[in-house]
């Protein structure tokens, strides 16, 4: 699997400009619960992530979707899959 600590940064700093927090108050594993972040953001963040990565991920996916660490975790496995292709 790619790495997913190489995504880290990234989703950190869409989730931070998206919910207007600075990035150092994030941590990878502070829960999107604990921020406030709604279903519907989590779905919007996840439209971000697709577009700034050029992959596609299944909506099942969602449910990772609790901090950084999950959200890069997805994405590494994504970028994986979408290479694996070709």
């Amino acid at each position: 699997m790619a790495d997913p600590a190489g995504y880290v940064d990234e989703i950190r700093r869409i989730i931070s400009f998206a919910l207007e927090i600075p990035p150092e108050q994030l941590t990878d594993t502070t829960p999107f619960d604990d921020l406030g972040m709604t279903s519907r953001q989590r779905i919007q963040l996840l439209s971000r992530v697709e577009v700034a990565y050029g992959v596609s991920v299944d909506v099942d996916e969602l449910e990772r979707l609790v901090d950084i660490r999950g959200v890069a975790e997805v994405i590494a496995e994504a970028v994986e899959a979408q290479h694996a292709r070709g």
